[in-house]
C-alpha cells in the first residue's frame, strides 16, 4: 500500500476580482437607508395607530366603569332614603323638580316596580317653634297601587311648561317638572302603574 500523504488545507478567501465602483456602493447605501426609513415610518405609524386604539379602548372602559359606578350610587341613594323591598327594582331615574307651596325643589325622581319616589338634592332648612334650624331631605314615596291618575299638565301662565301630575286615591296632587323629555318619563310611569294595577291611569 502507498502511504497516505496529508496535505495542509489552505484557507479559502473570497477576493474581489475587479475595482470597486464607488457610485454603485453609494446607490446601494442610499437604497438601504431608504428601505430603513420606510420600515421606521411603518413602525411609527403602527405605534401611533396602536396608541389611538389603546386610548379608545381605555376611554370606552372608563365610560363603562363610570356608568356602573353611577348606577351603583343611584341604587345606594334609593336604598338609603326609602324602605325598599327585596324584590323591588328601579325602572327609571331622572332629575326633575317637585312643585311645592314654597316653590320648586330640585331632586331625583325614582320610578320602581313598587313606587314613584322623590328625594331632594340638598337638605331643606326650616325653623322650629323654638327658633332652631332643622335640616332634612325632602322626600315623598307614592305606592303605584295608590295612584289614581298620572297625566300631563301645563302651566296656565306658561303653556309651554309641561308638568307630570300625579293624583293619589286620597286626592293628593303632586306636580313634577323640569324634565328633558317629560313624555318618555310619563310613559314609563304609566307603564309601571299598569304593571301593578292592570290598567292605565290616564
Amino acid at each position: 500500500m502507498m502511504p497516505i500523504q496529508r496535505v495542509p488545507m489552505r484557507s479559502q478567501r473570497r477576493h474581489l476580482t475587479g475595482p470597486v465602483n464607488s457610485s454603485q456602493t453609494l446607490e446601494k447605501s442610499k437604497s438601504a437607508r431608504h428601505t430603513l426609513e420606510i420600515f421606521s415610518d411603518g413602525f411609527q405609524e403602527d405605534d401611533r395607530l396602536w396608541s389611538r386604539l389603546i386610548g379608545s379602548v381605555k376611554g370606552k372602559l372608563s365610560l363603562q366603569g363610570t356608568k356602573i359606578l353611577k348606577a351603583r350610587r343611584i341604587k345606594e341613594v334609593f336604598v338609603q332614603n326609602f324602605s325598599v323591598k327585596p324584590e323591588e327594582k328601579i325602572v327609571k331615574v331622572t332629575q326633575c323638580k317637585l312643585q311645592t307651596t314654597a316653590g320648586p325643589i330640585a331632586g331625583l325622581l325614582f320610578i320602581s316596580t313598587d313606587r314613584a319616589a322623590f328625594v331632594s338634592h340638598k337638605p331643606i332648612k326650616i325653623s322650629s317653634p323654638s327658633g332652631e334650624i332643622i335640616k332634612f331631605y325632602y322626600k315623598i314615596s307614592i305606592p303605584l297601587r295608590k295612584i289614581k291618575k298620572a297625566m300631563e299638565s301645563k302651566s296656565l301662565k306658561k303653556p309651554s311648561h309641561k308638568y307630570i301630575q300625579v293624583v293619589t286615591e286620597d286626592n293628593f296632587d303632586f306636580w313634577f317638572m323640569g324634565f328633558l323629555n317629560h313624555k318618555s318619563i310619563l310613559k314609563c310611569l304609566q307603564e309601571a302603574i299598569y304593571e301593578t294595577q292592570g290598567h292605565y291611569t290616564l
